[in-house]
């Protein structure tokens, strides 16, 4: 089972509620981590508008204040607070590279209310460039046994056995559940190979054996896949669904009144949530209003480095 030893949470320490706080205590607690509090303040350099001179120092001093005052909320944790200076998402990986947290944790929802495009692309970046795994936190209060989905993205009907970032978004659904009592499930998507290309040279009746027979294979590698990491995932309920992630994995997750999403960001177009680097991943996290916790592929090397002292 993943045990998180280091977590730093994000949170802006002006805001009158902190849910991505109250879910990191309870991680830190149940894991015995660490946990770091920083809130990530831009300094924006085109800002003309006459203010005091004390003006940068009094807002920084409010903020640390307040950092503190949140720190003391988390009894029984060892909790550090730290205010960051600079663009969001880079000294946030640059505060993971630095102290080697293994789970950065930030509210979901400062992005989908976020006002302008640059601050609602937060998250993405983290996504994308974070070295550990990032976990998302949604509005609201997490339930007390959270419904979470494993997402495992089927590609060219590759073997599992070729497939370790599947293998570690099953752990790692499997791992939250535990830490959170959550009740988890595995969620298949998938699409035909060369679906279009198929369609347009084919007749229905073998396009549609051509569908069906891509469904059976992908279904039996998702199942060698479960049977692979034995008795622990014998009861786990596993769906599949034909599409594209972007399109069934939110309407999903409303059906199923889904609070988690695991899901793995590879390191090129591979199988798994290859759709990260495309465009479609920023309409994607916008329309998720559940958490997402994104797990990076082993030996991931962030492109973000930490500036020399």
């Amino acid at each position: 089972m993943e045990k998180f030893e280091s977590i730093v949470v994000d949170v802006d320490a002006t805001a009158a509620v902190h849910p991505e706080l109250d879910r990191a205590a309870i991680l830190a607690r149940r894991c015995g981590a660490s946990l770091t509090i920083v809130d990530s303040m831009t300094a924006y350099a085109h800002d003309t508008h006459p203010r005091p001179a004390d003006f940068d120092e009094d807002v920084v001093a409010g903020r640390r204040q307040e950092l503190v005052r949140l720190a003391r909320r988390v009894p029984e944790i060892p909790t550090t607070s730290r205010l960051l200076v600079g663009s969001s998402a880079t000294v946030l990986i640059q505060e993971v590279l630095r102290s080697k947290h293994d789970l950065l944790v930030r509210s979901h929802a400062r992005d989908l209310t976020a006002a302008s495009g640059h601050d609602g692309a937060v998250d993405e970046e983290l996504v994308r460039k974070c070295p550990c795994p990032v976990l998302l936190v949604g509005p609201g209060r997490t339930p007390e046994r959270p419904r979470i989905v494993g997402v495992v993205t089927a590609g060219k009907e590759d073997s599992p056995k070729q497939d370790p970032l599947g293998v570690k978004v099953v752990e790692l659904t499997l791992s939250m559940a535990r830490l959170e009592g959550g009740a988890p499930m595995l969620l298949q998507t998938w699409e035909p190979f060369a679906e279009q290309m198929i369609r347009a040279n084919s007749l229905e009746d073998a396009f549609a054996a051509y569908v069906e027979a891509a469904r059976c294979r992908l279904a039996a590698n998702l199942a060698e896949l479960t049977q692979s990491l034995g008795d622990t995932v014998s009861d786990i309920r596993t769906i599949s669904r034909r599409g594209k992630p972007e399109d069934i994995i939110p309407e999903f997750t409303v059906r199923e009144g889904i609070d988690l999403v695991v899901m793995a960001k590879p390191a090129g177009n591979g199988s798994i949530a290859g759709f990260f680097f495309g465009g479609a991943s920023l309409k994607f996290l916008k329309k998720l209003t559940c958490s997402l916790l994104a797990v990076k592929p082993d030996g991931f090397v962030s492109p973000v480095r930490v500036p020399a002292d």
